[in-house]
């Protein structure tokens, strides 16, 4: 069966290099370095390693020992650029919120994961801005060592030491992450885990709200047909129909971007994200939109801030491998391009 991707723009170098990951991963499967657990270097369910860092406030070494007979819960965070410390900030609230409640059931630890405003992390101690131990991994040892390919991110560790989870930044953060750690706790069966982390139906709706869901859905199946023009009415009506909710708005987004209308794009990805300011599809949207017109230095920040993504896009992650080559951060590229590459082989499976 022929597979059909999405349109990607490549560029040589990358080919080559998505091409060399591509014959290193089919030669040795059992050297894949992304896969399920959420992690590029560490298998489902493996034993990660403790380590010890430097405390930001004690300044002494700060053991975590990950095999502790408890649960550990560790974030990986940055200061740097503006949306990835608004992220941070939040989490690390969240964080803090959840030590409370859990107490000393739980070791709870967070890793600043990169050199750059180093300095500001006390005055964001100091300012109350952050509640939770806060280690040095500046030099993103431990990050490499994980494996981490976005933050902020949340990595839940068994009493026993095994991968638990990875949970990427999310609006519902807090609820995943309670729920998670009351199952590792014996607290929540896996059927009580499985329930409270169900989407919550809205069952109840009006004719409008069903006419509206019917427009959408029928648009996405059009924009899957490659029948644009129809996807096209359809997204349109929908966005008639309530104009303010986002999911006809980003629809009519993808459409404009299938037919290379990259400025009409643009405009309706700006317009969603005046409706949710932190929608990763429509700042995945925007971000691509914004390259493909070769407004690169607007692009990056954009798409950097869609790749802190639950699931971050594969053209957002191709898209960005491409850019930090062009940029010569070659191992921010190559990492990139091995995640796109384990996407490609799941499509495959």
């Amino acid at each position: 069966m022929k597979m059909r991707f999405p349109e990607i723009i490549f560029f040589k170098p990358t080919i080559m290099l998505l091409a060399l990951c591509v014959a290193c991963l089919f030669a040795s499967a059992s050297h894949s370095t992304e896969n399920d657990s959420g992690l590029i270097n560490i298998l489902p369910n493996a034993k990660l390693p403790s380590f010890k860092l430097s405390d930001f406030q004690t300044k002494s070494q700060f053991a975590v020992e990950t095999s502790s007979g408890k649960p550990t819960l560790i974030t990986f965070f940055s200061l740097t650029p503006p949306y990835r410390l608004n992220r941070s900030l939040n989490l690390l609230e969240i964080q803090a919120k959840i030590n409370k409640h859990f107490g000393d059931k739980i070791n709870s630890v967070a890793l600043l994961s990169d050199e750059q405003k180093i300095s500001s992390i006390q005055q964001y101690i100091d300012d109350g801005l952050i509640a939770v131990t806060v280690l040095d991994d500046s030099k993103r040892v431990i990050y490499n060592k994980y494996g981490i390919y976005m933050m902020p991110i949340s990595v839940l560790i068994s009493p026993t030491g095994n991968l638990h989870a990875v949970i990427p930044y999310t609006g519902e953060l807090q609820e995943l992450l309670t729920s998670n750690i009351k199952f590792l706790l014996g607290d929540f069966s896996k059927e009580q885990l499985k329930k409270s982390l169900e989407p919550k139906a809205n069952l109840v709706r009006s004719a409008e709200e069903k006419e509206y869901i019917r427009r959408v859905n029928y648009g996405r199946v059009m924009l899957a047909k490659k029948m644009l023009p129809a996807a096209i009415r359809e997204f349109s009506t929908a966005t008639k129909i309530m104009p303010d909710s986002i999911e006809a708005i980003i629809g009519l987004g993808d459409v404009q971007l299938q037919a290379k209308k990259y400025e009409h794009a643009e405009s309706s990805f700006k317009q969603a994200l005046t409706i949710d300011k932190d929608s990763d599809k429509a700042l995945a949207g925007l971000g691509i939109s914004l390259y493909r017109q070769g407004r690169i230095t607007e692009a990056l920040p954009v798409l950097e801030n869609a790749l802190i993504a639950e699931n971050p896009s594969f053209e957002v992650i191709v898209t960005l491998a491409e850019m930090y080559e062009q940029a010569g951060d070659v191992i921010k590229s190559m990492r990139l391009n091995k995640l796109a590459v384990s996407r490609l082989i799941k499509r495959f499976d």
